[in-house]
């Protein structure tokens, strides 16, 4: 017999695309509770089954399926080239099997070309409509328009006509890069491959009372639990310890511990480790965009959970770690000893197996901050012979860092730095550079 929770879901699961949802209408037709339809309208959420659409309210929505590891949407390709659309928006969505460079005649370009690739090629009307023809989409390179004939034609199949103003071998780097970016995220876990949802776990209302907690405890045999309001929204987390020496009548708002450290499902697995274990914890809440709670990891979870295994070999990244590095312009030097914040995002290619900034990327990111400092501020050619570094906090990809110089010790011959790492407001790093004058021009 299905239980209360599986009869919403298969309720939700019947409802029309776009029918709006609400607690208090699942309750009265399927004659549950609103605590119980809660829940289970949060899960739909979590799984993709409805969504939160603000002004509008909870809405039944298609559910998406998973992308494969290298998978893109004509959409994706559209926002990676900043790209413009002449026609075929309707296609958008679809998904690209593979991309061809149209570098070679009409009729020798036919062969390599199958239906939903992508069909690379400059100012050539003839070679985009046999794309066209032939089930394809078509990126038109250099920043061409196309002929009304074929934006026709793309509208009629729903096939996206896309022009954009970088060259052809941009282009393919550009995608050559995504879909290794994307095989590189797929392998990190993340807090989604382990966390208990909501409805797997037991909650506590801020409106309680220890009496209630106690039961609870004596119940499920665990002393953690998430803190919310009659709404979801997470407000703190109780244990044990916090409840000893307390009446039972003590509301659980004035006994829990507010604000508590928080994760997302798509934080990487590695940095909730690291929280666990650094701050001396035994749950982390599971947070949506709007800080609802959807889920909890505890450190029984994840405390035997085999991470993967290094992969061999190197990585020659300081080019791509000089490209991602710039100054912040608006903070120039107002005198010879100030220097400007440099910023970088972490992309994938500088981060290691857990889905964290690699410690030898940051080692190079405060060498090339250091010694462009230098050089750019002070004319001075310089190389870094001493670093002691300190790397507390994990930083994860997609996120920016800020790092800041001060200068504790120079003459002519070399150049000491303090140097602070932040990200998201945070100091996530410290480190000590000293740097070498080898000439000055």
């Amino acid at each position: 017999m299905a239980t209360k929770h599986e009869e919403i879901i298969h309720y939700l699961e019947t409802l029309p695309i776009g029918q709006k949802v609400s607690v208090r209408s699942i309750a009265h037709n399927l004659k549950v509770s609103e605590g119980t339809a809660y829940r289970a309208i949060k899960s739909a959420e979590a799984n993709g089954l409805v969504a939160t659409i603000e002004r509008v309210g909870t809405v039944r929505i298609e559910k998406e399926r998973p992308k494969k590891i290298e998978e893109l949407s004509f959409a994706d390709i559209l926002d990676l080239i900043n790209g413009r659309v002449l026609g075929g928006a309707q296609g958008l969505k679809k998904t690209l099997n593979k991309f061809v460079i149209g570098a070679m005649t009409e009729e020798a370009m036919i062969p390599y070309i199958s239906p939903m690739s992508l069909v690379i090629v400059g100012n050539r009307s003839g070679a985009q409509r046999i794309a066209l023809e032939h089930g394809a989409a078509v990126l038109i390179t250099g920043g061409f328009d196309a002929v009304a004939s074929n934006t026709a034609l793309a509208d009629q199949a729903k096939l996206p006509l896309i022009s954009t103003n970088y060259d052809t071998y941009t282009v393919a780097s550009l995608i050559n890069r995504e879909l290794s970016n994307k095989n590189i995220k797929q392998d990190i876990l993340l807090v989604n491959d382990v966390f208990e949802p909501l409805e797997q776990i037991q909650v506590l209302r801020q409106s309680q009372r220890v009496a209630d907690y106690l039961t609870l405890r004596q119940q499920t045999n665990k002393s953690r639990f998430a803190v919310v309001t009659d709404k979801g929204r997470l407000v703190g987390v109780i244990t044990y310890r916090d409840v000893q020496n307390l009446s039972e009548g003590t509301s659980l708002d004035k006994a829990m511990v507010k604000s508590p450290i928080t994760v997302t499902r798509h934080t990487s697995l590695a940095n909730a480790i690291h929280l666990l274990m650094s701050n001396a914890i035994d749950l982390l809440p599971v947070v949506d965009h709007n800080y609802d709670l959807i889920g909890v990891v505890n450190r029984g979870d994840v405390q035997n959970h085999d991470l993967p295994a290094p992969k061999t070999g190197t990585w020659t990244l300081t080019a791509q770690i000089g490209e991602a590095l710039f100054v912040d312009q608006q903070k120039l030097p107002s005198k010879e000893r100030d220097f400007p914040d440099w910023h970088a995002m972490v992309t994938p290619q500088m981060a290691n197996e857990q889905g964290t900034l690699a410690v030898g990327v940051l080692t190079e990111l405060l060498t090339l901050t250091a010694t462009r400092s230098l050089r750019r501020y002070q004319q001075k050619v310089s190389m870094v012979d001493q670093m002691n570094l300190y790397y507390w906090r994990l930083v994860q990809l997609d996120h920016e860092l800020t790092i800041h110089l001060d200068v504790v010790n120079e003459n002519r011959r070399r150049t000491t730095f303090d140097i602070n790492v932040y990200s998201d407001h945070l100091l996530v790093a410290k480190a000590v550079v000293g740097c070498q004058v080898i000439e000055e021009i």
